[in-house]
């Protein structure tokens, strides 16, 4: 009942907005509501895995990475019925959720144990790209 809530809330803050489920980032214009659910799990699960990270060495940021890992489930809970009505199988948004965790964690794990410093560089270069589109989805700059 409580996530039907929140649900419902974001839609009407969405629709308040002006923001329809086929605009509701700024980088996902014209993209299909499966698509959109499917950015928005990615995002979802890529941050959850850097605030595991930083929740781990005691990174003051996670508390931030966290809530903005709670935004994009939101927006993911306030897409999927329209990805679902548009024939998406229910756990598909895991499987995204899934992926987005898991190629963070590993580019996480590449940058931290990898002894060749050029390739761990580019690990950390990568890392920051998918967590900077990610921001860039729902704030601007």
């Amino acid at each position: 009942m409580m996530q039907d809530m929140r649900t419902l809330a974001v839609v009407t803050l969405l629709t308040i907005a002006g923001i329809t489920p086929a605009h509701s980032t700024g980088l996902s214009e014209g993209l299909s509501p499966l698509e959109q659910a499917q950015a928005f799990a990615t995002c979802a699960g890529r941050l959850q895995a850097l605030a595991t990270r930083q929740s781990a060495v005691r990174d003051p940021r996670s508390s931030t990475t966290r809530a903005l890992q709670g935004d994009f489930e939101m927006l993911l809970e306030a897409t999927l019925p329209f990805a679902l009505d548009a024939g998406t199988d229910p756990g598909e948004a895991r499987r995204w959720q899934a992926s987005g965790w898991v190629e963070i964690a590993s580019l996480l794990s590449r940058a931290q144990y990898t002894p060749d410093e050029l390739r761990a560089a580019h690990a950390e270069a990568a890392m920051a790209a998918r967590i900077v589109t990610c921001r860039r989805m729902i704030m601007r700059g």
